[in-house]
């Protein structure tokens, strides 16, 4: 709090893992400058609808139970009325001031006006641009300049290492570390999790004596600056190893479950250690397929509870993957191929039928393809005639967009009978390589068959080319570093990606309730 106040800081950067106090940060300073400086605030959360959650949760309770508060936003009437007209879930009036909430992803909520202090919470997942705007967080700061006294808070946990918008912010400011003293040695350190043993025992760098949790977080603690002639700009970091509401246990835990799996490692680092996350190096561009290939006892292997498909639409043939899922979402691929003859032709999409209302039989009994995503970037019409006509088979269009921000399932429309899933391609891919990274049998590990008596799957060497036929490449935009993928070359086809992203997409959209081994062995899944 001492920072907000502070003579000479413009900015203030807090850099942390998850659930160790930062909205709670956020709320005192709102309550801080509403009682005892009031101005207008304007807090910015990554989308709208958290703006709105964050209103309703926390803001409007922090107003109503604070004594202090409450007659500044609602007047001094013991039954004041906290449905006045000037207090909005975006727009709060008090005396002498205003709070606005915004959210990052709507150009309309960061329109010109002044702003004394501006809050902004978990950057790191602000979109690139506010709609056609430019940068959210850029757009927001031009509000500030008419003030010589404004402060600028930015919060958030980080994501990827070269990526994160926090620790840009966080290296250019007094990188003020949460340091706990050895109470052998007396030496102030930030705990990390290298330093814990498997007795769940901290060793002190300097003098290498080890020391149980209760110990560590009974030592004395304070922020240690390793930029201290830093100008302007005070930096803090925060380890959840320091957290009060989370044990080592948990978090060790967590990490020892996660490691080996890229997608789990990223989250236990950026939500438990405060840390942006290190990907492993892309795959090697020549992938030995005899060295992924396994033989299933039968068509579908045990372990598959749910079949999802995905299909690639080309000029003169369909393109398409079978994949099955099982617990922790680990995947085996049953099948992929090609249904020959050009979309506009009624023949092309009952290949197409016959491939999807298929039974492949298990060890576990028969399962059909739950759901399948199709593309409908070429002969858009047509696929979504199809689609239509097999909406109640669990057949849904699909349109690809590129680009950072974007989840993977980021928006549904509806047209005449048709359900159009927009998915985020770059966060797909991204996905299926961290999910072929994984090493070791178990949850997101990728599994292929042999050709065998049961199914020809031709998961060959094309397959795998065409599966590592994209890389990711980092670029500057706006000022801001983005990870995008990109084709190896112009002449290796796509195609096997795409399908594995839209089966992954599939898989996705049926999550809440794939639990049900019934409902997904039905063709007639349906959620929307």
């Amino acid at each position: 709090m001492d920072a907000f106040t502070e003579s000479g800081i413009e900015k203030v950067v807090v850099k942390s893992a998850a659930q160790i106090g930062k909205s709670e940060v956020l709320l005192n300073v709102i309550g801080r400058y509403a009682a005892v400086d009031p101005c207008t605030i304007m807090l910015i959360q990554p989308t709208l609808e958290m703006a709105t959650d964050f209103s309703k949760s926390r803001l409007s309770q922090l107003i109503g139970e604070t004594k202090v508060l409450k007659p500044l936003f609602y007047g001094h009437k013991e039954a004041a009325d906290t449905r006045n007209a000037n207090q909005t879930l975006l727009s709060k009036f008090y005396v002498g001031g205003r709070i606005v909430l915004a959210g990052a992803n709507s150009p309309a909520g960061l329109a010109s006006r002044p702003i004394r202090i501006l809050l902004c919470d978990e950057v790191d997942r602000f979109p690139p641009s506010a709609g056609t705007e430019g940068d959210p967080l850029s757009i927001a700061a031009k509000r500030t300049t008419t003030y010589w006294n404004r402060k600028i808070g930015l919060f958030s946990t980080p994501t990827i290492e070269g990526l994160s918008r926090i620790d840009v912010e966080y290296d250019l400011g007094t990188q003020e570390e949460w340091q706990h003293q050895c109470p052998n040695c007396g030496e102030y350190s930030t705990l990390t999790h290298q330093q814990i043993d498997g007795d769940l025992n901290w060793h002190c760098p300097q003098c290498g004596y080890g020391f149980d949790e209760r110990a560590m977080k009974a030592a004395e603690q304070k922020y240690v600056a390793q930029n201290p002639e830093a100008v302007g700009v005070r930096s803090f970091y925060v380890s959840g190893l320091s957290s009060p509401w989370i044990s080592w246990c948990e978090i060790m835990r967590e990490w020892s479950e996660a490691r080996g799996k890229p997608d789990l490692e990223k989250v236990v680092y950026n939500t438990r250690f405060g840390l942006s996350y290190h990907p492993a190096g892309a795959l090697e561009e020549e992938t030995d397929s005899e060295k992924r290939l396994e033989r299933y006892e039968a068509a579908i292997p045990r372990g598959v509870t749910v079949l999802t498909a995905g299909v690639d639409v080309q000029q003169d043939r369909l393109e398409y993957e079978i994949v099955g899922w099982g617990a922790g979402e680990e995947c085996w691929g049953i099948c992929r191929g090609r249904v020959y003859g050009t979309p506009d032709e009624a023949a092309t999409w009952r290949g197409l039928d016959e491939v999807l209302d298929r039974e492949y039989s298990g060890t576990d009994g028969a399962l059909k393809v739950a759901r399948a995503f199709i593309d409908s970037g070429y002969m858009t019409s047509k696929v979504y005639d199809y689609c239509r006509r097999s909406a109640r088979k669990g057949r849904y269009a699909i349109k690809g967009y590129g680009g950072v921000g974007k989840a993977l399932i980021y928006r549904r429309e509806y047209h005449k009978g048709l359900t159009l899933m927009l998915l985020g391609v770059n966060e797909g891919k991204a996905s299926v390589y961290n999910r072929l990274r994984v090493k070791d049998v178990g949850a997101q590990y990728c599994h292929f068959g042999r050709d065998d008596e049961h199914l020809t799957r031709q998961y060959d060497e094309t397959y795998f080319r065409q599966l590592n036929s994209e890389r990711a490449v980092r670029k500057r935009s706006g000022g801001l570093m983005y990870e995008v993928y990109e084709p190896v070359s112009r002449h290796v086809r796509t195609e096997c990606l795409d399908c594995r992203v839209y089966a992954l997409a599939a898989y996705k959209s049926i999550e809440p309730v794939r639990k049900d081994a019934r409902k997904l062995k039905s063709r007639e899944v349906d959620i929307w």
